[in-house]
């Protein structure tokens, strides 16, 4: 019996919707086999950051330039300029998640997902209210707009406590 999880699979390209007129296509690799088991161990095993939801059965993973979406029965891929681009980039996804797969046995399955941001009320809590642009922001809001994704740019407000946005934040 093969050791290999995907042994066949089907690929398409197709224009994204989210970008009308864009220069790059979405690959759609689809799976003869189920991978759904082998989501925790890419979990792992792929170079982070991955942002797995396990309860939805979907693995998201950025590699460079490209954006990897993992579910049961398909992988999608992008941004893929052609047909030459989407046959490597298949093939070179196809052959990580099977060498990971073979490799199952060695790795520690990991069923953590990406902690989400926090929320922006929150951050808003902590600062001080008195919107007086220290941090470079017209309002305290803003300002805790951009902490809910760039928690290095705490520091440019002198009165929040560090402590305090560590436990909301991280």
């Amino acid at each position: 019996m093969s050791e290999e999880l995907i042994r066949s699979f089907e690929t398409r390209l197709a224009v994204s919707d989210c970008h009308p007129g864009a220069d790059w296509y979405i690959l759609f690799v689809k799976l003869h086999e189920d991978i759904s088991e082998a989501l925790p161990y890419l979990n792992s095993a792929l170079e982070q950051p991955t942002d797995y939801r396990h309860s939805e059965r979907i693995l998201l993973w950025n590699s460079g330039k490209k954006k990897y979406a993992f579910r049961a029965d398909e992988i999608a891929i992008a941004p893929a300029s052609d047909n030459d681009e989407a046959r490597e980039l298949s093939g070179s996804i196809i052959k990580t998640v099977n060498n990971i797969w073979k490799r199952k046995d060695e790795i520690t399955p990991s069923f953590e997902g990406r902690k989400p941001l926090p929320n922006v009320l929150d951050i808003y809590k902590l600062l001080p209210g008195s919107n007086c642009k220290k941090c470079g922001f017209p309002t305290c809001m803003a300002f805790a707009a951009v902490l809910r994704s760039d928690f290095m740019k705490s520091s440019l407000c002198p009165q929040l406590s560090e402590h305090d946005f560590k436990k909301v934040a991280v």
